[in-house]
């Protein structure tokens, strides 16, 4: 039985609707910009923001004078979504068995749990990919459309990559919460307060410091400094890498071990 053909079905059409999601979001606000853009109403509405709604939806200073600062605040909107997206694909992929009482079905097969989880791995690595790269294409083909601004692709490139690593993050979690939890009735019920939760972390920065880009996976990239020409942190790089490969290697041994009932 080809596990990852079966699972790709079944997550095609949430896929394609979560990859509209993220386009729309950022066309709207990249087909708005060049009517803000030094709008002198505008700019008075933005100097009467309170400090914490600016710093809630991660809007910049240079956000009316220069695109970058409007696609670091696209960004934030996009990360907050990639995530939900991801964290659905990974919990609810791994505890379908579970949910949907089907372990009757797939593990009387010639097959092993391991490889089971393999093939769920390689399918959701590959509609997140396949999200990113959609997603890359369409944010740019709108960027060169609309936007009269210097904004050069190699930034553009490094800024939007911020998606991929967020996706990866809360995809790994996600695998390791379906995993782990003995029962899930509903995925987005796990999902929606796990991101959120991260989000809130987030936004008590003031409080902690720097030291809060640990915590939450909100926090890991500036896209304000990604999307106006910065660089990755090495460091918060490989804390990535090794999060997902701890959570991923966690969800393998659970799983193999887990008792799964059957109807």
């Amino acid at each position: 039985m080809n596990v990852f053909i079966h699972e790709i079905r079944q997550n095609r059409n949430s896929t394609i609707v979560w990859t509209i999601a993220l386009i729309a979001i950022a066309a709207l606000y990249i087909s708005i910009y060049p009517s803000i853009a030094g709008n002198p109403s505008v700019t008075d509405v933005y100097r009467n923001f309170p400090e914490a709604f600016k710093k809630t939806f991660g809007i910049s200073e240079d956000f009316l004078s220069a695109f970058s600062g409007l696609y670091a605040l696209v960004l934030n909107l996009v990360l907050l979504t990639g995530a939900v997206q991801a964290m659905n694909l990974g919990t609810g992929i791994t505890s379908r068995e579970v949910r949907e009482r089907t372990a009757d079905f797939l593990f009387t097969r010639p097959i092993s749990r391991l490889s089971v989880m393999r093939q769920k791995l390689f399918t959701v690595f590959l509609l997140i990919i396949i999200t990113n790269l959609l997603f890359m294409a369409a944010d740019w083909a709108l960027i060169q459309a609309i936007i009269d601004d210097p904004f050069q692709f190699r930034t553009f490139v490094t800024s939007t990559s911020s998606l991929f690593l967020v996706q990866l993050f809360f995809l790994s979690f996600g695998f390791l919460l379906g995993s782990v939890i003995p029962k899930i009735k509903s995925v987005i019920a796990v999902s929606l307060p796990a991101v959120f939760g991260f989000y809130i972390i987030g936004l008590f920065d003031t409080l902690v410091g720097e030291k809060i880009k640990y915590l939450t996976p909100f926090r890991f990239f500036d896209v304000n400094q990604l999307a106006a020409g910065g660089s990755y942190d090495t460091g918060i790089l490989v804390y990535v890498t090794l999060l997902s490969a701890a959570a991923l290697t966690t969800s393998f041994v659970v799983f193999k071990r887990k008792d799964i009932p059957t109807i």
